[in-house]
């Protein structure tokens, strides 16, 4: 689903005058998780699914997914039918769009998975489709029903920030390894890749739950580039229940949302805050300190005083919090 296209015009960012288009894509967010279940303990940020996904899916789908990791380079192959806009698949839903990947021929696909460095055969292909119709049918049909709103949401956000501060600036933001310069972007990975402006038509970004703490990284022949933004991630140091008992704490409390609702507009103060809900200065950082232990506010100093927001990904991925949980 292509979120929006945006041509950045904000005159001192690097990315002037480029274009880039955000989209989300339940297909890709599909092989994105079946690549969790090839190597969950490199996810480290998605264990607590990774063992609720162990109770819940059949041993044998699991092992289905599994056997397949080295034909589709552990699920990455498959990802490229989505990750530009070559292929309609990645604007459908995961039914229709396996339809589709079933449709393509055999050179289609061998010509994908060479990309990755692998081979795919006419029995492997079906058996990837009927894998991956297996894994949506009897568990991902429910994950992505709630997920895709909450993306859709995020995304339409990070658009908004392209428009409003540029396309860089939400680049370096990102992945650490994710470098923007005057010069050009740069990701670090086994080496360095370097793409200059002017060697870049289009910038494409995508958003997944499941990939940190990948670097995604493609560019296709048409001299576009492709990343991925990962949006939240389990607090392995401290799991839930407990994570999920502060956030929704700090949410308990009439003066508590009074104030999300004033800094979700607008960064404020102790100080103004006080004044705008007729308490004291105490009461006012006695409630933010609640609201920052269950991470749904950050803070910013400038000069003398300091400026609380509201942790916008907190707000946008409530719902799939306590859907992780409950599940």
């Amino acid at each position: 689903m292509k979120i929006g296209i945006c041509t950045d015009r904000i005159k001192d960012s690097y990315t002037y005058m480029k274009s880039g288009e955000i989209f989300f894509s339940p297909l890709f967010e599909m092989f994105a998780a079946m690549h969790v279940i090839c190597n969950p303990e490199h996810h480290t940020a998605r264990l607590h699914w990774w063992e609720r996904v162990k109770e819940i899916v059949d041993e044998q789908l699991i092992s289905d997914i599994r056997e397949l990791s080295e034909c589709t380079n552990q699920w990455f192959a498959p990802m490229d039918f989505v990750t530009f806009d070559t292929y309609p698949v990645r604007d459908m839903n995961i039914e229709e769009a396996l339809t589709t990947l079933e449709g393509y021929s055999i050179n289609t696909w061998k010509k994908v998975f060479s990309d990755n460095g692998t081979n795919v055969t006419p029995t492997q292909k079906q058996k990837i489709i009927n894998v991956s119709r297996r894994f949506y049918e009897s568990y991902f049909y429910q994950e992505i029903m709630i997920l895709e709103p909450l993306m859709n949401t995020a995304l339409k956000k990070m658009l908004k920030a392209w428009e409003a501060e540029g396309i860089a600036k939400s680049l370096s933001d990102i992945h650490e390894r994710l470098k923007v310069n005057e010069s050009g972007i740069v990701f670090v990975k086994n080496r360095e890749f370097h793409f200059k402006y002017d060697e870049i038509n289009k910038i494409f970004v995508t958003g997944s739950v499941f990939l940190s703490p990948h670097l995604i990284m493609g560019r296709d022949n048409n001299s576009s580039i492709q990343t991925v933004k990962h949006f939240y991630a389990e607090n392995v140091q401290t799991c839930p229940p407990e994570e999920l008992v502060r956030l929704y704490n700090g949410l308990a409390d009439g003066t508590r949302l009074q104030i999300l609702r004033i800094i979700k507009h607008r960064p404020d103060t102790t100080q103004n805050l006080a004044i705008k809900l007729g308490i004291s200065e105490a009461a006012v950082s006695k409630q933010l300190k609640v609201l920052s232990a269950g991470g749904l506010v950050t803070k910013q100093r400038k000069g003398n005083y300091m400026y609380y927001s509201v942790a916008e990904e907190a707000l946008d991925f409530l719902t799939y919090r306590i859907y992780e949980y409950l599940m």
